[in-house]
């Protein structure tokens, strides 16, 4: 039994384009819609789905926020087999994962595919499976919120125009074996995908069932130069930043004097401590 958990208006009314697309080719399949209305409405229909005994087959149909309600949903993620039918205004997982943005292709992969072990990441009781961060995405992603007049692309470039400009570098402390790594960072991210903020390349050799994040942290950089910054950023080249400090780790533990929100695959979140930890091989994920 497959059963979709669809964000009809996910991406300018995309869930329910997709939905009319897939469900013909359904017809010799059990098979369930599950609509969502509101928010947590996809994590409430992932939790009733399974919270009984059995493996179950789950689909998230919408971009990366309907993916995450999804995930956070999973009563226990190594007894669901996830899929995704990628059909929001950010689909930065479903890129990372390989999974085309044609409806009938995606579900081609659920139905032929193989559920595959794949990462995801978790941050004091939240999980997310493309990224987490704070810094200037967070300021980018509230000001997008706040578009009147500009949807989609064009209002995500004019929040990041925006943003740069009138962005202050925020401090803290990054705690290792060692002790306490300060920095004064314009980002600091850990990424199991490869990009965010619908297609910012912030973790370029990242690899979703590696075991390991890929820690992003833009450091002690002049606002004169962040502009400079974003340029080598969208083309890939952030690791070639001489403020950029990559590491491959398990995990990534931030303290900070002030309270920072955190992005976690592109949805705020106020007060939570920013302390990641990579989950490997407990989420089965179809994906070629």
């Amino acid at each position: 039994m497959l059963h979709f958990i669809c964000n009809p208006s996910s991406g300018g009314n995309g869930g329910e384009r997709a939905r009319q697309i897939i469900a013909p080719l359904l017809q010799d399949v059990p098979h369930a819609f599950h609509i969502t209305r509101d928010r947590g409405d996809a994590t409430a229909i992932a939790r009733q789905l399974t919270s009984g005994p059995e493996e179950t087959d789950i689909v998230a149909m919408g971009g990366d926020g309907t993916l995450h309600e999804v995930l956070n949903g999973l009563c226990d993620p190594f007894r669901a087999r996830l899929g995704l039918i990628p059909c929001g205004s950010g689909n930065d997982f479903a890129a990372a994962a390989g999974i085309p943005a044609d409806p009938a292709r995606a579900l081609g992969i659920i139905r032929s595919g193989e559920a595959k072990p794949t990462d995801y990441l978790e941050c004091a009781g939240v999980r997310g499976i493309n990224a987490i961060g704070t810094g200037i995405d967070v300021d980018i992603l509230r000001r997008y919120a706040a578009m009147k007049r500009l949807k989609g692309s064009a209002a995500y470039l004019a929040s990041l125009i925006l943003t740069v400009v009138n962005y202050a570098p925020k401090r803290f402390s990054e705690i290792t074996a060692e002790g306490a790594e300060p920095h004064e960072a314009l980002i600091a991210c850990a990424a199991n995908g490869k990009s965010f903020g619908g297609g910012i390349p912030i973790a370029p050799k990242a690899v979703i069932d590696d075991g390991l994040l890929d820690v992003v942290i833009i450091d002690g950089i002049r606002k004169i130069a962040i502009p400079g910054a974003f340029v080598r950023l969208m083309k890939r080249r952030v690791l070639e930043l001489r403020q950029t400090v990559f590491k491959q780790q398990t995990r990534l533990n931030v303290r900070a004097d002030v309270p920072m929100p955190l992005q976690i695959d592109g949805e705020i979140y106020e007060n939570l401590p920013f302390d990641v930890r990579l989950i490997h091989g407990e989420l089965r994920f179809y994906r070629p």
